[in-house]
């Protein structure tokens, strides 16, 4: 075998030397001599790769690049890296070799049950179009020796993938033989009675058949040529596997079905006379054999969308047989053979868009691989970016938008796996919800039965049909808050013995400024209005003690909103929520959790998930009314410091100087920042409110401890 095997690879190498120069066959024996290198005693491998390149030379037509790229990508096992294709053979053959190499690890085990979504997966990781061609060729290689393959469940693995990806891609590049052949070899194995029947009767009737046609073309010559025509006949036979799927659409015997075989006239015609030439031939025809006019096509007056010009007659022969004609110029003739008049689209009905427009276009470009066109790159073209395919834990392909995220994905599978989405594996990773996922990615959604859809997740995900089903839960989750705050204000008015009538309603509404009574039901809701206010506003009360909670309410808001989006991206991973890390929270204003406080968490509406602390003067009302919405959670360890907001009061007597002692402790003893500082005074008393930034507990701990020994203070404590 080894001297075969030689004198194939001399064969190419000379080969690719007359038809390309010297350079590329000089790449072809650097690239053999790698594969020599590491299969130095598989000649059975070698032949392998000398197999598909033949095929890619004498059927597919493609050279060069392809055939170099082949010896990489059905050679060697374990692949040189980017730099090294690159620098020694070229930039393009790594691309192909990346590509084939893709295509080789996707996961066809369902490629019958989702065979588009296979194939378009297939062209959209490929890169390249030879690429696919590669993969192409190996799969006909191994289709054609598929007897040595001993194991059964392989054998059907490439049956299934041939019969589902391979042989479509190959119809609707123009690979026609190629296709038939494919589908011979696999009914052979899927239904061997069948084909061995077929071709038995085929053999049997071969002299008679040819005696049929012989006679039947013979009249239509003899009229032609008195009418000084140049043309040419072929006929040919249908495929075994054409026949079965006929006998089996139609419900009949092999004697009965009448079209096993066609003619075509090919007329050399000038491209001005090509109409009238076709339909003069036509003419010839119909004056011999009676036509089925219901039968007639005409797609030289009108030629179809993919671009294809032929006239179809269906005549009745002598023996009342119907025989197809078919009638079109060499030029036409030529471009249908080439598959640029996409000859899958008048044989398979629908008019397709995107990548299978783009495959009846590739044919003739595959003859020359000098072009710099672009035309093999799928990059080149952002239609084919617009969607992605990625496998499901169970091997399912779900088709999604370019660039559709982890949430994407979970809606796709189910309304309800969305909203309760936490996060994701995929490929074996933990990433969020945010992630962004690629062609061919394995991903398995993890829920939480507490995580509800958020404002954000609207920024997150791509597609409109996800948006639209995160907006509705939204919706339905803002009608059941409103419902709750409506029932906490009845409740608290009831209580207090005050009526709650519309003249009140409309005076809470005017003081907040909302545009509806909805809007303040929800903000109590939420937790953002307590409802204690509600009635202060109502009563005008201003006890000192309270004052703490609304003395300073509008002061510095904007250096909180400032601050804001620092503290929430330094404080993204120092949680552990519901024993998951990496979800969106953020931090309740109420009470300003930092490290060293017990917590939890609450699934709110438009806000995700808030973190409070157990201390928090709204926790026990929390815990009591919306208990299914409490989550656990716990500090995680940090090893770099991090600032947290809290707020501390003060309060004493009023002495001169007692601020800038105040200042002085926190920012040049304790060096800890403050964001902001409101001091009032009040017969000989003062109050102070101060928010400022500390690492955790223990830190606050020692700043309150260093305020209480200055002079005038009474009071220091952390606002709850």
């Amino acid at each position: 075998m080894d001297s075969i095997v030689r004198n194939q690879f001399l064969k190419y190498k000379n080969y690719l030397e007359q038809i390309q120069g010297e350079e590329y066959a000089r790449l072809f024996e650097k690239a053999w001599d790698l594969l020599a290198i590491e299969q130095e005693v598989d000649a059975k491998k070698k032949a392998y790769v000398l197999g598909v390149i033949d095929i890619l030379a004498n059927e597919l037509n493609t050279f060069s690049s392809s055939l170099i790229s082949a010896v990489f990508a059905c050679g060697l096992e374990q692949l040189p890296e980017k730099k090294f294709i690159v620098e020694h053979f070229s930039e393009p053959i790594w691309r192909i070799v990346e590509g084939s190499s893709k295509i080789k690890r996707l996961n066809t085990d369902k490629a019958v049950s989702q065979p588009d979504y296979h194939r378009q997966l297939l062209l959209s990781v490929s890169n390249d179009m030879r690429a696919v061609l590669i993969q192409l060729a190996a799969h006909v290689y191994q289709l054609r020796h598929i007897n040595e393959i001993e194991n059964v469940y392989e054998q059907n693995q490439l049956l299934d993938l041939v019969e589902s990806v391979y042989i479509p891609i190959s119809h609707r590049l123009g690979f026609y033989k190629l296709k038939s052949e494919m589908e011979d070899i696999v009914l052979e194995h899927r239904e061997p009675e069948y084909y061995y029947s077929i071709k038995q009767k085929l053999i049997k009737s071969e002299k008679e058949r040819k005696e049929i046609i012989n006679a039947f073309v013979q009249p239509i010559k003899n009229e032609l040529d008195n009418h000084k025509l140049d043309y040419q006949i072929k006929s040919r036979v249908k495929s075994i596997n054409s026949i079965y799927v006929k006998m089996k659409k139609q419900g009949v015997s092999f004697e009965n079905v009448f079209d096993l075989w066609a003619i075509r006239i090919i007329l050399k015609s000038d491209i001005k006379m090509e109409k009238a030439d076709c339909w003069h031939a036509y003419s010839v025809v119909t004056n011999i054999y009676k036509p089925d006019l219901s039968r007639l096509r005409d797609w030289i007056t009108v030629p179809k969308s993919s671009g294809y010009e032929s006239l179809h007659a269906t005549v009745q022969g002598q023996d009342k047989r119907f025989v197809e004609v078919q009638i079109r110029t060499s030029r036409m003739d030529d471009e249908a053979e080439n598959g640029m008049a996409a000859h899958w689209k008048y044989k398979g009905g629908k008019d397709n868009e995107g990548i299978d427009h783009w495959l009846s276009q590739i044919r003739k470009a595959i003859q020359n691989e000098g072009v710099t066109s672009g035309v093999f790159d799928l990059k080149n073209d952002n239609s084919y970016s617009n969607e992605i395919f990625v496998f499901t834990p169970q091997g399912d392909l779900k088709k999604l938008p370019g660039g559709a995220s982890v949430l994407d994905f979970a809606y796709h599978i189910h309304t309800d796996i969305g909203s309760h989405c936490a996060n994701a594996m995929v490929n074996g990773k933990i990433v969020p919800i945010k992630h962004v996922l690629k062609n061919g990615d394995q991903v398995q959604i993890i829920t939480a039965k507490n995580q509800k859809p958020s404002i954000d997740w609207l920024k997150i995900v791509v597609s409109n049909r996800t948006k639209v089903k995160i907006r509705k839960a939204l919706d339905e989750e803002r009608l059941l808050e409103i419902k709750r705050g409506k029932e906490i204000v009845e409740r608290r008015f009831k209580n207090w013995k005050m009526d709650l009538n519309q003249q009140v309603i409309d005076k809470l509404v005017e003081h907040y400024k909302f545009k509806q009574i909805h809007d303040l039901y929800l903000n109590v809701s939420l937790e953002k209005i307590d409802p204690l206010n509600l009635k202060k506003v109502l009563l005008h009360e201003t006890d000192l003690q309270d004052k703490s909670d609304l003395l300073f309410a509008e002061d510095d808001v904007l250096a909180e909103d400032k601050m804001d989006e620092q503290i929430d991206k330094s404080s993204q991973d120092i949680l552990t929520v519901d024993q998951i890390d990496h979800i969106n929270y953020k931090f309740a204003k109420c009470c300003n959790p930092i490290p060293g406080d017990r917590i939890f968490g609450f699934v709110t509406v438009t806000k995700g998930i808030t973190i409070h602390r157990n201390t928090c003067k709204n926790a026990a009302n929390l815990k009591e009314r919306f208990h299914y919405r409490i989550i656990p959670a716990q500090w995680k360890s940090q090893k770099h410091k991090l600032n947290f907001k809290t707020t501390v009061i003060i309060q004493g007597n009023d002495e001169v100087g007692l601020l800038n002692k105040v200042t002085q402790v926190i920012s040049n003893d304790l060096r800890i920042n403050i964001m902001s500082s409101n001091f009032k005074s009040e017969g000989g008393n003062f109050i102070g409110q101060i928010k400022v930034f500390v690492h955790n507990v223990e830190h606050l701990d020692l700043l309150l401890e260093k305020l209480k020994t200055i002079t005038g203070v009474e009071h220091v404590y952390r606002k709850d």
